[in-house]
């Protein structure tokens, strides 16, 4: 929802705040596929781990791609998501080609929900105190627009 609540405030037509809002849902429904001991380890994980939990984005894509109502634009949205505009990210980087404005949205939202969330290995995090962190320790991996149009509703949002 907060991807849908991101591209209302940057004034995208109704049709395309819903396509993010769909997206930002859907964009870790790969997840999944994941063994739950993986998913509810509360000590560091391996390499091999990181390799399971990176394909996430690969399985979510498979499970969405051949949907009707989801614009192209978004699937692509849901398979980039964890990519940044630095060329870093998973699961390819993607310095090759430019990021479209779902991918954007929603690499925000996810970062934004992710951190603000109690994990299995981790405590949440105080909303202004991750929009502080990717304003300024993510500096250079997300679009600074969505992220200025986040900062600046937070206020109203939490």
């Amino acid at each position: 929802m907060i991807g849908g609540y991101i591209a209302f405030k940057m004034k995208c037509n109704r049709a395309d705040v819903y396509q993010a809002a769909i997206g930002g849902c859907l964009a870790d429904c790969g997840m999944a596929k994941l063994p739950p001991s993986l998913l509810n380890k509360r000590e560091s994980l391996t390499a091999d781990y990181y390799k399971e939990i990176h394909a996430h984005p690969i399985f979510s894509y498979k499970m969405i791609k051949d949907s009707s109502i989801i614009k192209d634009s978004v699937k692509v949205a849901v398979l980039e998501h964890h990519g940044r505009l630095d060329g870093t990210g998973y699961p390819k980087r993607l310095k090759t080609k430019p990021m479209n404005l779902f991918t954007k949205i929603i690499a925000v939202a996810d970062v934004f929900h992710a951190m603000t969330s109690e994990r299995a290995y981790r405590k949440k995090q105080s909303p202004f105190k991750v929009l502080e962190m990717i304003f300024h320790d993510d500096f250079g991996k997300f679009d600074i627009a969505i992220v200025k149009t986040l900062l600046s509703s937070s206020l109203i949002f939490p």
